[in-house]
């Protein structure tokens, strides 16, 4: 069966088709609340993450996005840094939360969204994401075998949904000379020091910097490595 479902992840062809058969995948397993997130680099920046979601209260999920409650949820920046699937009512046990994020589950225990599984599945150039899998009878969930494969297909999903989403940028968008710039501004080198390194003038560097930011759309020297990375233009 996991086979099965894993050929029909590769035959799709749009992203609409693709996460209504991860929803009916899972709902046939007795998931009633499918989270699926998907990160291009820091999660705290708002134009990193997109929200998936199917189960929950049409009021929940407005309320999370409009929100932006994706900064504070310890849950999914838990999945981030453990390889383990974990219980979202284990969370408290997990780690030291902050004010914030106590307030989030109590705010998400007053919603009424229940219990379920939370991990991560991986990505090329940091195009990360997060799964939660919420079950209507918080008692009945599922043996370690068969979360095994939710994270498979999981996994499956995550990088065909990453295929049929491609970066927008592409290495042709910057020239050879900006991609050498944008590789030492990842490793931390400031304006100056490229330049002496590159035997180019300051004033060189800071026109190919700004150059670059425009093109990457962003405004900083760490977003400007982060999208870089996440593009595939230098390695992480």
């Amino acid at each position: 069966m996991t086979h099965a479902v894993l050929e029909a992840i590769r035959a799709q062809t749009d992203t609409r088709a693709l996460w209504t058969l991860m929803q009916r995948y899972f709902q046939d397993r007795g998931i009633t609340k499918i989270s699926y997130h998907h990160f291009t680099g820091d999660l705290q920046a708002e134009r990193s993450v997109t929200v998936n979601a199917s189960g929950f209260s049409d009021e929940w999920v407005c309320h999370y996005i409009e929100q932006k409650l994706y900064t504070i949820d310890p849950i999914t920046e838990l999945a981030q840094s453990v390889t383990s699937p974990f219980r979202w009512s284990h969370i408290r046990d997990l780690v030291r939360l902050t004010p914030a994020q106590t307030l989030y589950l109590n705010e998400m225990r007053e919603a009424g969204v229940g219990d379920g599984l939370a991990f991560q599945v991986f990505g090329p150039g940091l195009r990360n994401g997060y799964f939660g899998l919420g079950l209507e009878h918080p008692t009945d969930f599922p043996s370690d075998a068969v979360v095994l494969d939710f994270q498979v297909v999981a996994q499956a999903g995550h990088l065909r949904y990453c295929e049929l989403n491609p970066p927008t940028l592409s290495p042709g968008d910057l020239s050879p000379r900006e991609r050498q710039i944008l590789r030492w501004i990842a490793r931390g080198k400031s304006n100056a020091i490229i330049a002496d390194i590159l035997l180019l003038s300051p004033h060189t560097v800071d026109t190919l910097v700004r150059r670059i930011f425009s093109k990457l759309g962003v405004a900083d020297r760490t977003t400007a490595a982060i999208q870089g990375v996440g593009a595939g233009l230098i390695l992480p």
